[in-house]
């Protein structure tokens, strides 16, 4: 005898019956398919018109599984949100949110008052598509799998008498299996999306540490923050000295044109000095005004702090339109930021290792093969530009005597007073470097030999602040590419022209005119 069969004769519901609803249900090839079943089964059960199953995901019923007497009822609850905030009582009933407190709900859906001034809501626009199907009744029962709201099984009815004792005794015996089936269901889902995350993990990890910069690094781990999160978008909060810069910006912010970055930084910068977070936070926006001022209202962001080995050296940010979600994930998302801030720490040092290997430590400007690497630099964009430039190399006259009168502490110093010296005074531009004992060269961009560009050098001598220590310089002077296209051409002939200003009595800028 068949359920529907043993629920018409009014007899007790065997269970054989709902092993047999199991077993049909557990034969599908997914939980998806499965609980179709369950509501397709209603529909003939309950003389009902619509049944559904909704899975409560980020704060919101989803529909999973949608059966109904025609098509248009059917697109209709798989169109729309199942209303998680339903107001299905009178004032004096039972609670609005019966459903999420773990409760049965029986309602009459005619009995239910019309829409009060002033108060909107969305199950007052569910009840009037509902009356018009001629939905009369509705019968919802949650999911629950050891208190945990799973989701809702919902079914219409627009038969007066649908819903006795017995149909609710039936689904109170089915539905702590059916919740069962969703949880396991569930925690296999979780399994492989964990497994899923951890590959992205490990790929992302071997492309990150391949980085050949900061912004390389930032822009390709933006994506792929993303690409585990299953987010919508997200930027990196960098400190810059005393200031903070938003970067990278990923997903729906990168091509997006609005002043959401001041919008950003006017949070950033609501107190006098922003403090970065030191552990993962989870800040919600809910109804806040300020979620209007952003792109697609973000509901939540995101922020886990980027370390290194100096510390919290920024955020990064993420967005999501929808509610909930972001912290199930956080577990995943730490340990891809710790690899991050490994990476990033790895660029500093190399940078940082670079900076030193190019800079003379004594004065902090750069050393021969610094200065060897940026002049080659400026003369291929020289010669781009289709412009010259000068190039001088400076001696210091009576260097040694202060060295040996006045020890070599004070020619240290005077060293480190000349470099300041001469960067303060020529443009951004310009290079400045030692590339000897008492040996500085310089470049000055996109100028030619004139008596404009000795005057120009005439000023610099005077900004050395030589005078302090009795020193005088030696200048020698040549011009690219008129002179020589080469940079040992432009050594060789400027060196000359400096000896040959000291042999004749210091003191002396030499330029071959």
């Amino acid at each position: 005898m068949s359920i529907l069969t043993n629920l018409t004769n009014g007899s007790r519901l065997n269970p054989e019956d709902i092993l047999g609803l199991l077993q049909e249900m557990n034969h599908e090839k997914n939980l998806e398919e499965g609980l179709k079943v369950v509501t397709r089964r209603s529909l003939d059960i309950f003389n009902s018109a619509m049944a559904g199953i909704w899975l409560w995901r980020d704060e919101e019923f989803q529909s999973l599984a949608i059966s109904a007497r025609d098509n248009e009822q059917e697109h209709f609850l798989n169109s729309t949100i199942f209303p998680a905030d339903f107001r299905m009582f009178e004032k004096d009933g039972l609670g609005a949110q019966e459903c999420l407190q773990r409760k049965t709900i029986l309602q009459d859906i005619g009995r239910i008052s019309d829409t009060p001034d002033g108060v909107t809501g969305p199950f007052y626009s569910w009840k009037e598509k509902l009356l018009e199907f001629g939905i009369i009744r509705l019968l919802c029962v949650p999911l629950l799998h050891f208190g945990q709201l799973l989701g809702v099984l919902t079914i219409f009815s627009s038969e007066n008498d649908s819903f006795d004792e017995l149909s609710v005794r039936w689904l109170n015996q089915l539905i702590p299996l059916i919740s069962s089936s969703v949880y396991e269901q569930q925690l296999l889902l979780a399994a492989w999306d964990k497994e899923q995350a951890l590959t992205l993990l490990l790929r992302g990890t071997e492309i990150l540490v391949q980085a050949d910069s900061e912004e390389q690094l930032l822009t390709e781990a933006g994506e792929m923050a993303m690409e585990i999160l299953y987010l919508e978008a997200g930027f990196f909060l960098m400190q810059d000295g005393d200031k903070w810069q938003v970067r990278a910006p990923f997903g729906r912010l990168k091509h997006n044109e609005t002043n959401w970055t001041d919008e950003v930084l006017k949070i950033v910068n609501s107190s006098e000095s922003y403090l970065p977070q030191q552990n993962f936070t989870l800040r919600s926006f809910g109804e806040d005004s300020a979620s209007e001022r952003f792109p697609f209202q973000w509901k939540k962001i995101l922020i886990e702090p980027l370390r290194t080995h100096s510390g919290v050296v920024g955020e990064l940010w993420l967005m999501d339109s929808r509610a909930k979600a972001l912290e199930q994930r956080q577990e995943i998302l730490g340990a891809f930021v710790r690899g991050l801030g490994v990476a990033l720490e790895t660029i500093r040092q190399r940078r940082e290792l670079e900076r030193l290997a190019s800079t003379d430590r004594l004065t902090g400007i750069l050393n021969r093969q610094g200065f060897e690497q940026r002049i080659h630099e400026e003369m291929a964009g020289t010669s781009r530009r289709n412009s010259s430039f000068v190039f001088l190399i400076l001696d210091l006259d009576g260097f040694k005597h202060l060295n040996d009168t006045k020890g070599h502490p004070v020619g240290d110093a005077a060293l480190r007073k000349l470099a300041q010296n001469l960067r303060l005074s020529v443009r951004e531009e310009d290079i400045v470097a030692r590339t000897g004992g008492d040996e500085f060269t310089l470049v000055l961009t996109d100028l030619k030999k004139s008596p404009g560009t000795i005057d120009i050098i005439e000023r610099l001598r005077e900004n050395m602040g030589l005078e302090e220590y009795g020193l005088g310089v030696s200048i020698g002077v040549a011009e690219f590419p008129r002179e020589t296209s080469t940079y040992e051409g432009l050594y060789r002939l400027a060196d000359q022209r400096l000896y040959e200003g000291k042999n004749s009595g210091k003191g002396k800028i030499v330029t071959g005119e």
